[in-house]
């Protein structure tokens, strides 16, 4: 049982975390923030990964519903 939770907790978190080395991910959260791509990089390089902070680093909206492609809800 412990296992099930812990790979939703994981889930989760990887859901909310922007990989901008996955060209299609960076181009999800690109057209989901309304940037730019650089933009996109150059916030994770100063506010981290989390794609929370980053929308509010970009004055962007966030949204926790959505998920970049490859990641399906759970």
């Amino acid at each position: 049982m412990g296992k099930t939770r812990d790979s939703k907790i994981r889930a989760f978190e990887t859901c909310r975390t922007i990989d901008v080395t996955d060209k299609d991910a960076l181009k999800f959260w690109s057209r989901r923030m309304g940037v730019s791509a650089e933009e996109i990089t150059e916030a994770v390089k100063e506010v981290g990964a989390n794609s929370t902070a980053v929308a509010l680093k970009l004055d962007a909206p966030a949204d926790e519903r959505v998920a970049p492609p490859g990641l399906s809800a759970r």
